[in-house]
């Protein structure tokens, strides 16, 4: 019955498509940090890390591509240039715009930011983007502004399915209300999920959903289940994908 529930829920909606034959690996990055200092936490960035790792990736012929282009590849199998691969950023800390846009900015590099909306502006704990922030982005194109729920729960899985669904469309409306177009993406906190979770995702008009399943995205089971991986992993990512890198 639950099965059948959710073949109806997604019905019509695109799903990843059956005959790729490609292999494409997509990297999450959380906060950019001065440097790794005692505050620093395994999921952080220096400004010298990223850049090494956009260099090594770059000197492995890496061909960097947005989650729109990889959405179309995945689902109408769109043609990606070569060893394409993409980067995302999560949890809309401040850190980003002040150390990695940069860097972004002068290689031309598409990104995402997935935030979620009730801390948008923060200062408690890690400062967050602000709107103004946000928009400024959204404007410029380089960086697709997406959705990681309104609260960031620990694991959405949790929830009961009021909470669930207002977490989902909740930060959809919130970003769209303030970016001016529809929001087309979500990530899950700290990539957890199950089907329900997943069909909650599609219930709320979102086109595709990312994990932290280590796969390449090409293999993920379902458009609302796209793999990623965290960015301290990248040369595994770019192995299954491409071979061992030089």
């Amino acid at each position: 019955m639950l099965a059948t529930f959710a073949v109806l829920l997604l019905a019509g909606q695109p799903e990843i498509r059956h005959d790729l034959r490609t292999r494409t690996p997509v990297l999450t990055y959380h906060d950019m940090v001065p440097d790794r200092g005692p505050g620093a936490l395994w999921f952080d960035c220096t400004p010298q890390e990223f850049e090494q790792q956009l260099d090594w990736l770059a000197a492995n012929g890496a061909h960097f591509i947005s989650i729109a282009q990889l959405y179309d590849h995945l689902t109408r199998g769109a043609k990606l240039p070569s060893k394409a691969i993409a980067i995302t950023f999560a949890d809309n800390y401040l850190g980003f715009y002040g150390r990695a846009l940069p860097i972004l900015r002068r290689r031309q590099i598409p990104v995402a930011m997935f935030v979620h909306t009730d801390f948008v502006g923060s200062s408690i704990g890690r400062p967050k983007m602000s709107w103004g922030q946000l928009q400024e982005l959204d404007r410029e194109g380089l960086v697709t502004v997406a959705s990681q729920t309104r609260t960031h729960p620990a694991d959405l899985r949790t929830l009961k399915q009021k909470a669930l669904n207002e977490e989902m469309a909740g930060s959809k409306h919130a970003l769209e209300a303030h970016l001016g177009h529809t929001v087309r993406f979500l990530a899950y906190p700290n990539g957890k999920f199950d089907s329900r979770v997943a069909r909650a995702a599609a219930s709320a008009g979102y086109e595709m959903a990312f994990t932290e399943q280590l796969m390449p995205a090409d293999r993920s089971p379902s458009i609302f289940k796209v793999a990623r991986y965290v960015h301290t992993k990248y040369r595994r990512a770019w192995s299954d994908a491409y071979g061992r890198g030089r």
